[in-house]
């Protein structure tokens, strides 16, 4: 039953509530229809109104005492009483508010100004690289067109037009249109939106399949170290892209590596993950163990003299302070290229295919290969059980790697034997 509009005799004084102590649970400091003051045990005084709607007893909160005194809360606590005269749920009636406040908070903020927040608070645990990939392909590619757009306003079909002008970069595309449905996932989040303009994009553009990169072949891989070490690149350079061979690691693992990061005693070289800050630089979440070989060992004491006391490996030339630029190993890739040493359809990559394969070949166990890799496993508890399990025959298949590049290189007959599993 609705209440009436009559006048109430409200009981609580300030002096009242001051005097009222917390206890183990809440419970309520009733003032007069229906109002009252919930004391929570951790000393907090919170006003609610309680009252019946459709047969059933329900509640709608006020505020907090005292930012909310005695005599506002009564005022409050009138117009809800008002609201049921007029067949309106108060507790309803604040969620609507608090809807539209939203909404009139989403027309406020654009694509572009959501998306940045959205960029420093749910992407600072990616990889450096990922985090300038992602942010230069809205700032290029993205915000020009609809990082205007209010934010509530974004429609499918502006996402349609964006990403149809991107057909020629089916793989841009696609990511594109993933980061712009995670900005929306965490726009609704917030209550800012309640409908995904990216989600009905799905598969609109198809993906490219995933590129396998070619690795050498026995005949390719010794005139390619001795053109890496005989080539007039700067000895840096050179040093980098053999380490890069040696321990099947992603480039950027290489052209970041911090002195650290290293143990030479112990012969291992541990690489953040990047969940654990801005020196992490693996593509997975955890940090990857490498072991490191003799003929490892020996380029990082030659990298040592050359790096001048630089907390990088591989500083950049004439820049002690930067790591060496990516790209830098590419250069080089693509002198050799230039003269013969190395196969035009090489890239950088494919040296972690020369390892799978070669790996393979000597029947090197797939679990072993793949932790040497730092290949992601799904299962978390499987992950550190591997890694934990093949710690040591990871170590004698990176030195069995170096020593059989080295057997190649030099011609010498190999006979290969079975590794076990």
């Amino acid at each position: 039953m609705a209440p009436t509009s009559r006048a109430l005799n409200y009981t609580l004084t300030d002096k009242k509530v001051n005097a009222a102590k917390p206890k183990d649970k809440p419970y309520p400091l009733a003032d007069g229809g229906g109002l009252y003051l919930d004391i929570m045990p951790g000393g907090s005084k919170v006003w609610r109104y309680s009252y019946r709607v459709d047969g059933k007893r329900t509640k709608a909160t006020i505020g907090a005492y005292p930012l909310i005194g005695i005599k506002e809360a009564r005022d409050l606590h009138e117009k809800m009483r008002r609201q049921l005269l007029d067949q309106i749920n108060p507790a309803r009636q604040k969620q609507i508010e608090r809807i539209e406040r939203s909404a009139k908070l989403a027309q406020a903020e654009t694509f572009e100004s959501f998306a940045r927040v959205w960029f420093a608070e749910k992407m600072a645990t990616a990889t450096a690289r990922t985090q300038k990939q992602s942010l230069g392909w809205m700032v290029n590619d993205v915000f020009p067109k609809i990082g205007a757009i209010p934010l509530g306003e974004l429609h499918a079909r502006d996402v349609l037009k964006l990403l149809e002008g991107m057909r020629n970069t089916p793989t841009k595309a696609n990511n594109i249109r993933s980061i712009i449905e995670r900005i929306y996932q965490y726009a609704a989040q917030k209550l800012l939106v309640t409908v995904n303009p990216a989600e009905p994009m799905r598969g609109l553009i198809q993906k490219p399949k995933a590129t396998s990169y070619r690795p050498l072949s026995v005949a390719e891989i010794g005139p390619f170290v001795e053109a890496v070490r005989t080539c007039n690149a700067h000895l840096g350079t050179r040093i980098a892209l053999e380490l890069l061979m040696l321990t099947a690691v992603r480039k950027d693992n290489v052209a970041k590596a911090r002195w650290a990061h290293f143990d030479l005693a112990g012969r291992t070289w541990t690489i953040p993950g990047r969940t654990t800050g801005a020196n992490g630089n693996m593509k997975m979440p955890e940090p990857h163990t490498v072991y490191l070989s003799d003929q490892a060992l020996v380029l990082l004491e030659a990298a040592k003299q050359l790096s001048s006391g630089s907390e990088f490996v591989f500083p950049s030339i004439g820049r002690q302070s930067v790591p060496m630029a990516e790209c830098t190993i590419n250069h080089l890739l693509s002198r050799l290229k230039a003269s013969g040493s190395c196969p035009a359809d090489f890239a950088p990559h494919g040296l972690r295919s020369t390892f799978s394969t070669l790996a393979n070949e000597n029947g090197i166990a797939p679990d072993v290969i793949e932790v040497c890799l730092a290949h992601h496993e799904r299962n978390a508890v499987r992950a550190a059980y591997n890694k934990a399990k093949y710690a040591a025959q990871c170590k004698d298949a990176l030195q069995w790697y170096a020593n059989r590049l080295d057997q190649i290189r030099k011609g010498a007959d190999v006979i290969l034997i079975r590794a076990a599993a």
